[in-house]
């Protein structure tokens, strides 16, 4: 995959797992929405993910972009909120190639868009099939997030270990 749309879940996720830099290495072009920048940077400020997402910015890693249609963002800010509505507005401005989305709402609004959405434990997968991490590493991941408010469920662990 190419071009890959980011929303704040999935940054703070692979900043909690020390794997940020990692996505590189599986995207061409990595994109933020400015209001997820800054959900982590400004509201978050302090928090896991600011200093990893600040870091990424300079070094160009990640790209944060402003968001033309404020009219479908509008339209998306309700149920979701201004992060979810801009990723799903920038995805589909930039014809992405995946929008990366943890929450249940924003992804069925965005699978109904007909874009292509992954989770953070999809990029895991990803990071594993590339060789970037191993099984012990994608296990000890998983149960961090778990540890540090992840919503995962022991049988959501099982699958995904099962399928290694």
């Amino acid at each position: 995959m190419s071009k890959a749309v980011l929303n704040s879940s999935v940054i703070i996720a692979l900043s909690t797992l020390g794997y940020l830099n990692k996505l590189k290495l599986l995207f061409k072009q990595i994109l933020i929405a400015k209001a997820v920048y800054e959900e982590i940077c400004s509201a978050g400020q302090g928090l896991i993910g600011e200093r990893e997402l600040r870091e990424a910015v300079t070094s160009n890693l990640i790209e944060v972009k402003e968001i033309k249609n404020r009219l479908l963002v509008n339209a998306l800010i309700d149920p979701l909120a201004m992060g979810e509505a801009e990723t799903i507005t920038l995805a589909t401005e930039e014809e992405a190639d995946c929008i990366v989305l943890d929450d249940k709402p924003a992804r069925r609004r965005a699978k109904a868009m007909k874009l292509n959405v992954v989770g953070t434990l999809r990029i895991l997968r990803l990071m594993y099939d590339a060789k970037l991490i191993d099984k012990p590493e994608i296990i000890k991941a998983l149960e961090k997030l778990r540890e540090t408010g992840f919503r995962l469920s022991e049988d959501v662990i099982i699958k995904v270990t099962k399928e290694l």
